[in-house]
């Protein structure tokens, strides 16, 4: 037989024999029958050809096979004792290595002082941040926690993806650009101005919802925006909208400070834009790490009760 099909069960019965001095009290310490230790040793001798142990009536020698083999098989069973006591502690205890990913704004607005206070709980924590405008292969790249926002969140049936909420969108345009092309108070008339699109050309087709005061509901309509000027990143759009190119659609998260400063307006207060759902998403719900389970919920309940996140659930 290949050392490579030894019996592991026989080697540890091996090693215990050596470390109790004996057959007897190694079968007492396994609560296994004497013949079954004794039979143990000898199949382990058999697979390897060569004789482990020297036999008298009143003690046992190791034969240098045999003190080799004990050596090297006590080292590595601790070792793996110890590597299986770590393992089961990570399903218990927070600790080791978690590897996030989240949108490049997101991240550079909530995540730094959010991953600081949770390490802070569990310093046997290591965390890896990746801030990232793609959709992140989760299994392929290593990753165990994704935050996301929109559909993108749901295209791989193998994640789970834990819905947080809605996430608004709001219109703003600055005072300079307001001053020189009047504020819309309708969305007809905002069709008509000129507004920075996300992540399309020419313009942007979007569903919004008028609420009506005094009335427990509103109307819905779709509207077609115009613009030059496309991003890919709402911080760009916000710098640009600060600097007068027009009107934008964003989260109230990424203005708020602007919005305080009276660099940016919101206008259309009334409209609410179809919104993004934020997602968090991760491989699978069995067997996770208790690190991973800490930080789902510790995200979701930082996340949920944020005051510019204002997520609707």
């Amino acid at each position: 037989m290949s050392p490579t099909h030894i019996n592991l069960n026989d080697l540890a019965i091996f090693e215990e024999v050596i470390r109790a001095g004996g057959f007897s009290a190694a079968a007492r310490k396994l609560s296994q029958p004497k013949a079954s230790v004794s039979r143990a040793v000898q199949r382990l001798e058999n697979d390897l050809t060569v004789r482990l142990i020297q036999r008298t009536t009143r003690s046992l020698r190791l034969t240098e096979a045999g003190e080799l083999l004990y050596l090297q098989t006590h080292t590595s069973l601790q070792q793996l004792s110890d590597t299986l006591c770590r393992i089961k502690n990570m399903h218990e205890q927070p600790e080791g290595r978690l590897k996030i990913t989240m949108p490049i704004e997101f991240g550079m607005f909530f995540m730094g002082s959010l991953i600081a206070d949770f390490m802070q709980l569990y310093p046997q924590v290591h965390v890896q941040v990746e801030l990232s405008s793609r959709l992140v292969n989760l299994i392929e790249e290593g990753f165990d926690l994704a935050l996301r926002m929109g559909v993108g969140a749901l295209q791989d049936s193998s994640l789970v993806a834990k819905k947080l909420g809605e996430l608004p969108l709001k219109f703003y345009a600055s005072p300079y650009y307001l001053g020189k092309h009047g504020r819309p108070d309708t969305l007809q008339t905002l069709t008509k101005h000129e507004n920075i699109l996300f992540r399309h050309t020419q313009q942007q087709t979007i569903q919004v919802n008028c609420h009506v005061a005094k009335k427990a509901s509103g109307s819905r309509t779709e509207i077609q925006l115009h613009g030059k000027l496309s991003v890919d990143h709402y911080s760009v759009m916000k710098d640009a909208a600060v600097a007068g190119a027009g009107i934008a659609l964003m989260p109230p998260f990424m203005c708020h400070a602007e919005v305080l400063a009276g660099q940016l307006v919101h206008i259309l207060e009334q409209q609410d834009v179809d919104t993004d759902q934020l997602f968090l998403v991760y491989p699978t719900r069995k067997h996770q790490p208790a690190a991973v389970k800490a930080l789902i919920d510790f995200m979701t309940q930082r996340l949920l009760s944020h005051p510019l996140l204002n997520l609707c659930q």
